[in-house]
């Protein structure tokens, strides 16, 4: 039988249809799907999908109104649409890529809706279950939800808080259990002011940002390691290394790494054991430029760090930042950016809506560079004085294979490309503007969680 928050939740959906179709240039189409649940029979294979949808599901926002849809892959046919409290700010994947989190950042709301793809660890084998995607009841209602980070199943959730009222900034993390089994004893972290700040979990650790309360900006300058202690935090040191203006962070298998006006602040794990050290910037370095945005994988030596339009490959345990090229053209930004293929490749989604493909071939060996140019593959060739007040070219990879989806605001599309032979393999036509989205599913056994 059908939980009663899912037959709310639907009832909410055919009140509201009626309104959505009015609103803007967006047409809904409301499905209800009833469960498909994988069988229980034993398995005698590690990893086997057994009709269970090994492709995944994605997730979309529209520009204008607060609805989001769930698409079945590969052949993007639509499965739900559901409707969220607002306009969605961002939409991201979970720890372990079940759950949606629909953020609603001016509304200090974080609502969830289940992909209804998942995996259960049964001992001798990895069981497959799929189901109906679905509005979850869990929600966070904390103070300005905007930066997430997710590694090794952890989902970290960092509260800015709020200058004006004077809410503190905080942390939450969350498993897919937590979001699934709608609990309220998840671990948090509130901290003393507001502040624009980022978090990493590492399991029962947590590394996040410190500002000082009369800083005369909102960006953090230090970041401290907190050990879990049931539903909270202990602080356990603050680390004597500065990080000026901190904004973006990003970790691998063995360090955590923040951006700093100055450089990059690198802090190494080893055990239960955590030491910092500040990769200054290179000559590559002008003016106003700095780090940004970072990003990680577990299965990458390298980090990536984001300097406006400038892409920098920076390797922690060596110590070296390298500017790469990426041949970006008229491109003066980028909209999209991560490891992909279980960190085989990297891409990068520019503003021309060019999407840039590097083998990583990890640490550098003789003439063959660790990022390798592989391919510049083309969007759209619409105008782009035409993209509609709001919008952006936005990029979603998948877990489990090859593919990274990429959607074109300006002609309504949402576009697939093959990774392995860089190139665009199938466009489908939307009937409402795209905002956000991410991909759900269970992911390839290569991105199984190792201990740190």
């Amino acid at each position: 039988m059908m939980k009663l928050q899912t037959k709310i939740a639907y009832l909410a959906i055919a009140m509201s249809a009626a309104f959505l179709t009015g609103c803007g240039d967006t047409t809904v189409n409301i499905n209800e799907l009833p469960p498909i649940v994988g069988d229980d029979d034993d398995h005698d294979h590690d990893h086997d999908h057994d009709g269970v949808n090994a492709a995944g599901r994605l997730v979309l926002s529209a520009i204008d109104n607060a609805f989001i849809q769930v698409l079945e892959l590969p052949a993007k046919t639509e499965l739900n649409t559901f409707v969220v409290t607002a306009t969605p700010s961002a939409v991201v994947a979970s720890g372990d890529h079940r759950y949606a989190a629909i953020v609603q950042r001016n509304q200090d709301l974080v609502q969830f809706i289940d992909g209804g793809l998942w995996q259960e660890d049964h001992v001798e084998h990895m069981h497959d279950y799929q189901e109906a995607p679905r509005l979850m009841p869990f929600q966070l209602t904390q103070v300005r939800p905007t930066h997430f980070t997710s590694a090794e199943g952890q989902l970290a959730v960092f509260f800015d808080g709020n200058a004006t009222t004077g809410a503190a900034a905080g942390v939450a993390v969350l498993t897919d259990a937590d979001i699934g089994e709608d609990r309220s004893d998840y671990p948090q972290l509130t901290l003393t002011t507001h502040q624009h700040g980022a978090a990493q979990a590492r399991g029962d650790y947590l590394i996040s940002t410190l500002r000082d309360a009369n800083s005369s900006t909102t960006l953090p300058d230090q970041v401290a390691l907190y050990h879990q202690h049931g539903d909270h935090f202990d602080l356990e040191e603050v680390f004597a290394v500065n990080c000026p203006n901190l904004h973006g962070s990003a970790q691998n298998h063995d360090f955590i790494a923040f951006g700093c006006t100055d450089g990059v602040l690198l802090i190494e794990q080893s055990g239960e054991t955590f030491t910092a050290s500040k990769l200054e910037n290179t000559t590559d370095f002008s003016g106003s430029m700095r780090i940004g945005t970072l990003a990680g994988h577990d299965a990458a030596e390298h980090f990536i760090g984001l300097a406006g339009s400038a892409v920098f490959a920076i390797h922690a345990e060596d110590a070296e930042m390298e500017l790469l090229d990426w041949q970006p053209g008229e491109a003066t930004a980028i909209w999209g950016y991560g490891f992909a293929e279980q960190g085989e490749k990297f891409v990068l989604l520019d503003n021309t809506g060019a999407l840039t493909i590097f083998n990583y071939h990890g640490h550098a060996h003789g003439d063959e560079e660790a990022f390798e140019f592989a391919a510049k593959l083309v969007m759209t060739e619409a105008e782009l004085a035409a993209m509609p007040a709001g919008a952006r070219f936005q990029l979603a990879i998948s877990a489990a294979d090859d593919k990274v989806y990429v959607t074109d605001p300006i002609a309504k599309q949402l576009i697939t490309v093959d990774l392995h032979d860089a190139e665009v393999v199938n466009t489908k036509q939307l009937n409402f503007t795209p905002h956000r989205i991410t991909w759900l599913g269970i992911a390839n056994p290569s991105d199984d969680h190792h201990d740190h």
